[in-house]
């Protein structure tokens, strides 16, 4: 294959993906946003003290939707669509149980999960009355998670992306109505999310009623050996995204431990904008899965090579155009996002250093993402492993100690610098005609 036709693939899926995973990092970002120009930025720091739980739910989500998307792929790529089938049917209603108690222990001990996250005093007000409402809505945006994946494999990409479009502007609304018109402060931050996620639930078990071609939801029979392969391969997709939850957790707890609380704040806003950047080479990859997992199933080895590649290039280029975009719009904002004008050059230097530092983890993210989708849970996972939970939490608390605010930029850089070199080299000498699934 030529790059022709990698840049149609990559138009055809990847750019929707990527389009739709900026947009959702918005929306997510809706009621942060809302938060500090319309409540106050203390309510921003608030949400932010609770975003590693809110990653985590993405986190879980993209662990099913990843590892059920590689396998219905693999399947429909050797032409078994009713394997297919009972498989995705049997996932779903794992999903659709798991959520209901995740969701429902969250709003339940909404107090006590604001306690661990570090939130104290008019913190913890704030993030435990959000958080009531906030667990419910988890519910329909997992089960969501999943539905938008298996439309993808149906081929229609088009479709998901206009469902999440949607949602985003409903939410955007209802926060603006809320806060704004009817002054719910927090609690109308928490009922837009709700309402928006059941909107996007509700369209999507509409299209696998009267429009899903070759995907059908049937009556499952047992897969239980599949289920604990899907947990297994989609488990490096978790740790992948997991990784920003550890790392605002760890600097969440290093700037109440090393640095004066109100930087919370600048931290707060900055994140707003530098996490546009991983989602591009997030969508990059998530949007090239079902390519990516049929070439495996057809054995095209070196096509998957070269798209993965072809995905790193572009996904890059597009990380930096929007790096520097952001620069002035954030410069712009600010102002509008923090309470004191103190902590405005604070929150400015955060997302220069912090924006740079993610521009370097393209190799490490899409390599996770890669391994997953051609159903590789051992590489993926030690990859994953080594980046989230060993490499990230050790250089970013570390580095706070030691330089102060600088030192979250520097926390960052470390590890994806580290990978990029080691398992780049890995990846050149590997051989894919040598795996199987």
């Amino acid at each position: 294959m030529d790059k022709n036709t990698y840049r149609k693939y990559y138009k055809e899926y990847s750019n929707k993906v990527i389009l739709t995973k900026i947009i959702l990092s918005i929306a997510s970002n809706a009621d942060n946003i809302i938060a500090a120009a319309f409540i106050s930025s203390s309510v921003l720091a608030s949400l932010a003290l609770l975003m590693p739980l809110v990653i985590f739910i993405i986190a879980v989500s993209v662990m099913f939707s990843s590892g059920l998307g590689s396998y219905v792929g693999y399947y429909l790529g050797r032409g078994e669509n009713e394997k297919a089938n009972n498989l995705a049917s049997y996932i779903l209603l794992v999903i659709i149980l798991m959520s209901i108690i995740i969701g429902s222990f969250i709003s339940l001990y909404a107090n006590n999960i604001a306690s661990v996250l570090g939130a104290a005093g008019n913190y913890h007000l704030s993030a435990t009355t959000y958080l009531r409402i906030l667990g419910i809505s988890f519910i329909p945006q997992i089960v969501s998670t999943i539905l938008d994946k298996l439309i993808m494999n149906d081929g229609s990409p088009k479709f998901t992306f206009y469902v999440n479009v949607s949602t985003i502007i409903i939410n955007l609304t209802l926060n603006l109505l809320f806060v704004i018109v009817f002054e719910m402060s927090v609690k109308g931050l928490a009922f837009a999310t709700l309402i928006s996620q059941l909107f996007h639930l509700g369209v999507n078990i509409y299209y696998f009623i009267y429009k899903s071609e070759v995907i059908k939801i049937t009556k499952p029979s047992n897969h239980f050996i599949e289920l604990k392969q899907i947990i297994y391969n989609g488990s490096s997709d978790f740790l992948s995204v997991f990784t920003d939850a550890i790392m605002v957790y760890i600097v969440n707890i290093s700037i109440l431990k090393f640095l004066p609380k109100n930087y919370l704040e600048p931290f707060a806003t900055a994140t707003i904008f530098t996490a546009l950047i991983t989602k591009v080479y997030v969508g990059s990859q998530v949007g090239l899965q079902p390519i990516t997992s049929k070439f495996f199933g057809q054995e095209k080895f070196k096509e998957l090579k070269d798209i993965f590649i072809y995905s790193l290039k572009r996904s890059l280029v597009y990380a930096i155009i929007i790096y520097t975009i952001l620069i002035p719009i954030s410069w712009l904002l600010l102002p509008f996002l923090l309470d004191s004008k103190a902590l405005i050059p604070i929150a400015f230097k955060i997302f220069i250093g912090v924006g740079i530092a993610y521009i370097s983890s393209c190799f490490g993210i899409q390599i996770i993402l890669f391994f997953t989708s051609i159903n590789r849970p051992i590489e993926s996972l030690a990859i994953a492993i080594i980046r989230t939970l060993i490499l990230i939490p050790l250089s970013s608390y570390t580095m706070i100690y030691l330089f102060g605010l600088n030192g979250i930029a520097i926390g960052f850089i470390i590890p994806e610098l580290i990978i990029t070199t080691v398992f780049f080299v890995f990846f050149r000498k590997t051989e894919l005609v040598k795996y199987k699934l």
